[in-house]
């Protein structure tokens, strides 16, 4: 088998990976109440998933551009390579051209989306924990100064950020501190997020005009192309992240 015919088949198989770690970690995300507040294993899950989707996004891209396979100075070594804030900038610079977010009016949406503060607050939790916050409690252990925030208080914060934007459920929940209906309504938030910015890479696949090699793997990305915003947040995820 020739060199690149085994790198096509290996960005073929991350972007599969990613597309199944994201389903999993939005299945997983789902499952959470008072009764389960696990929340570490759909961000190690949603953490990895969204790193390979931008990474194999912008192999497809480079490929495009200089008809060659990315080198490994594509991305950077150490911490700075699972930065999903960096790899997020440079999707937005290398990936929405200005054919697709001038002309289309979706692309336009995506572009401001994948700037809103609503999805880069969300997307820094994950960054962090996939780059160094899963080992917080580690560094506290053997008394190495946490290079990131507590992974419990910044998705506290999040939360609290959320409800903040909701007065119904704020209200909700000032008057009836039993109910039920938070972990629900969060959950939905957050699920509503991340399929709002796996739609949008999904469409750089079929009419972000990224690249044919990109378009040629649209199947692998399909199922988050086609999300009405009516939808957003109310699909049901598998938790094995099976592709089907």
């Amino acid at each position: 088998m020739s060199s690149k015919i085994q790198r096509t088949l290996a960005l073929g198989q991350e972007l599969l990976n990613a597309v199944r770690l994201i389903k999993a970690g939005m299945g997983k995300l789902q499952t959470l109440d008072g009764g389960n507040d696990f929340y570490h294993l759909p961000l190690l899950s949603l953490a990895s998933g969204f790193e390979r989707f931008m990474k194999v996004t912008l192999c497809f891209r480079a490929i495009e551009v200089t008809g060659k396979f990315p080198t490994n100075k594509t991305f950077p070594a150490g911490r700075d390579g699972h930065d999903l804030n960096l790899l997020l900038k440079r999707v937005r610079e290398e990936c929405f051209l200005n054919e697709y977010v001038d002309t289309i009016p979706v692309g336009q949406m995506d572009f401001e989306y994948l700037s809103s503060s609503e999805l880069t607050s969300l997307i820094s939790v994950l960054s962090d924990f996939g780059q160094a916050a899963r080992y917080y409690n580690f560094d506290v252990i053997i008394g190495r100064s946490p290079q990131t925030e507590d992974p419990d208080a910044a998705w506290q914060k999040l939360e609290t950020e959320i409800l903040l934007s909701r007065e119904d459920l704020f209200r909700e929940i000032e008057e009836n501190p039993a109910s039920q209906r938070f972990d629900e309504e969060i959950n939905i938030e957050v699920v509503s997020r991340l399929e709002r910015f796996t739609r949008a890479l999904a469409r750089l696949y079929a009419i972000g005009r990224i690249g044919k090699e990109a378009k040629r793997h649209l199947g692998y990305v399909s199922i988050f192309l086609h999300i009405p915003d009516s939808d957003l947040g109310r699909r049901r995820y598998p938790l094995s992240g099976s592709f089907f």
